[in-house]
């Protein structure tokens, strides 16, 4: 399930069938009926065999990934590192100012991030949470795949619940392509994976000069940290920690300004772009889409001590699920989801 706030909550009831007993029903903020009793024809046209408990995850699944779709309002920004100061005193809080003049990040050259560029996005939407296992599952039944990791849970529906909103992990990039894509057959909206463009715009609140896609641009860890010139040891209360090294449930850190969760943190991100090294260079200007062919696929928010918005990877499928991958979809239309 998903938050609601109780205060606005809109709750809508769609049914499957007359009969109370084979009715199913979502609670949603934000999609209205009419939607969601579409959805309902969608799921019964393509899993007509599919019994109760299936349909309604996937239903819950689908009014869900409408319910977290973030407006992102288009416009232009510097896409690329925009450098960082030469010396830094503390790596968690970088301030950019305009003598800004060494690479944010020791990769910048290798990956071409270095190559700062204008690019103008149209507007779309971006979920506001990275894709979690309850979510990769409901696809994975419904089309006869395996779930991941079958061996910690029992026969479904019963299933191990303290993974489920974790991040799901990928072994190939295909899988999260396909994922996004299935949400669109449900909602017969145009989900697909962002581009690499739209997850900078989007993690840097609109194209902000700033070096992590925290709350406030800084990172502080449960650990706390050494903090002024005397290296005095600062210990951060909860309501100040903002990023966690290690994998954990989504949304659980301050969101981004835009209402982004984990942009920095948990898992690294698939996007939609082949990945070239060279492309910044020649990038468009006007909603680019990266290469058109290519060997990797692109991969932003790498994992790492220090994982800077601007810093760009290179993903190839993997032999087994490692948490290191994840992925979140986007509504590539210029309106909002609802």
């Amino acid at each position: 399930m998903f938050k609601t706030k109780l205060a606005t909550l809109s709750v809508a009831f769609s049914l499957l069938t007359a009969c109370g007993g084979n009715a199913l029903q979502v609670k949603s903020e934000h999609v209205s009926n009419e939607k969601i009793t579409e959805i309902i024809a969608n799921i019964e046209s393509l899993y007509p065999d599919a019994d109760k408990e299936l349909k309604q995850h996937i239903l819950s699944v689908a009014v869900k990934s409408m319910d977290d779709m973030v407006f992102v309002e288009g416009g232009s920004f510097m896409m690329g590192d925009f450098k960082a100061p030469c010396e830094i005193a503390d790596l968690d809080k970088i301030v950019w100012t305009p003598f800004a003049d060494c690479p944010s990040s020791y990769t910048s050259y290798e990956t071409g991030a270095i190559n700062l560029h204008k690019v103008t996005l149209s507007s779309y939407s971006l979920s506001k949470y990275e894709t979690t296992y309850y979510e990769f599952d409901a696809f994975k039944i419904a089309n006869n795949l395996p779930v991941l990791r079958a061996k910690e849970r029992v026969e479904y529906p019963v299933i191990v619940k303290a993974i489920m909103n974790k991040p799901t992990p990928i072994k190939k990039w295909q899988e999260a392509k396909d994922y996004c894509t299935w949400i669109a057959k449900l909602t017969d909206l145009p989900f697909d994976l962002p581009t690499e463009a739209q997850w900078e715009y989007a993690a840097r609140s609109r194209g902000y000069l700033q070096y992590y896609a925290t709350n406030d641009g800084y990172i502080r860890y449960e650990e706390g940290a050494l903090e002024g010139t005397n290296g005095n040891y600062h210990e951060y209360t909860k309501d100040e920690i903002n990023y966690e090294s290690d994998y954990q449930e989504v949304g659980l850190l301050p969101p981004n300004p835009l209402g982004l969760y984990d942009m920095t943190g948990n898992a690294s991100e698939l996007v939609n772009d082949w990945y070239s090294p060279d492309y910044y260079q020649n990038s468009p200007e006007h909603n680019p889409q990266g290469p058109k062919t290519g060997q990797y696929k692109s991969m932003r928010d790498l994992y790492g001590s220090k994982r800077f918005v601007t810093t760009r990877g290179k993903f190839e499928d993997q032999e087994d699920y490692y948490v290191t991958f994840g992925f979140r979809c986007a509504l590539q239309q210029a309106t909002a989801a609802w």
